[in-house]
């Protein structure tokens, strides 16, 4: 007898957390409760016939376990239970199937975003006089007057050269500082570029995609610290197109979509290879 009441007692901690995950579900856990506790007890005089004393403790809790599964399985109450959890289980599928084609999507309209902003810059066409302006405005602030950063985020720190040590004191040890005289462009590039990738990034990847764009602007004001704007913005957008295209090979694979026509969606893509 003891035995039974302990694998009843355990049995029905399993059956109350999936009640639980349903607050309609958890109101009636009681009455529910309550009614299987007397149907099982009167199972029991059954099952406790065909049950021999000589075998062992998992073989009995086993033979005990199957009995009350097979009596759950008839209560109208947990059928309902189990019928919303598989339902519930089903739209949440789906809603993954179709992040995952949103995903691979925007990953592809944002790595052609980038090819058109790098033809932008080669004609000078990328950033409007009003890009141009986050530059003065930032200089001419009222707050922080000291504060050097026209940009942070990933790590990454934009600022003009200075050699105020007030002004130094706002960077940090882990950060990567681009100091250039053309940090309001790149500020304006890094701004725009994030609006660009919405639905792409997220709190994990975030500080990686930025890293791509800040280290190539890094090693090009390295090795000429005199580089053009245009040098740079090159820079920060082959970055990201590199890193967008090392995602496209390790996280998104073919004959995976759910919903879009992946012959289609080549086609799209081919417009990259026209001259």
């Amino acid at each position: 007898m003891a035995l039974y009441d302990q694998t009843l007692y355990d049995f029905l901690n399993i059956v109350e957390r999936k009640f639980m995950e349903s607050n309609l579900l958890a109101d009636e856990w009681h009455e529910f409760e309550d009614r299987f506790r007397e149907r099982a007890a009167q199972r029991w005089q059954a099952l406790q016939a065909q049950l021999t004393p000589f075998e062992r403790h998992a073989t009995l809790r086993k033979h005990i376990t199957d009995a009350l599964s097979q009596l759950l399985d008839d209560d109208p109450l947990y059928q309902k239970a189990m019928a919303m959890s598989a339902r519930k289980a089903r739209i949440k599928d789906a809603i993954a199937r179709l992040d995952y084609d949103v995903w691979f999507l925007r990953n592809k309209r944002l790595h052609l975003q980038l090819q058109v902003y790098a033809m932008e810059a080669e004609c000078d066409d990328f950033l409007t006089e009003t890009d141009r302006q986050l530059h003065e405005r930032f200089r001419n602030r009222q707050r922080a007057r000291r504060n050097p950063i026209y940009w942070r985020g990933g790590g990454i720190a934009i600022m003009e050269p200075t050699d105020d040590r007030v002004a130094l004191g706002y960077l940090r040890d882990s950060e990567t500082v681009i100091m250039t005289r053309h940090a309001g462009a790149l500020h304006a590039t890094f701004e725009k570029i994030s609006h660009s990738a919405y639905g792409v990034l997220n709190h994990l990847n975030r500080p990686t995609f930025f890293q791509s764009m800040g280290r190539p602007v890094k090693a090009v004001l390295d090795a000429n610290p005199e580089a053009t704007e245009y040098e740079l913005i090159r820079a920060a957008l082959g970055g990201a197109r590199s890193l967008l295209e090392e995602w496209a090979q390790t996280r998104l694979h073919t004959e995976t979509l759910n919903v879009v026509d992946e012959g289609k969606l080549r086609e799209v893509m081919r417009v990259n290879d026209a001259p």
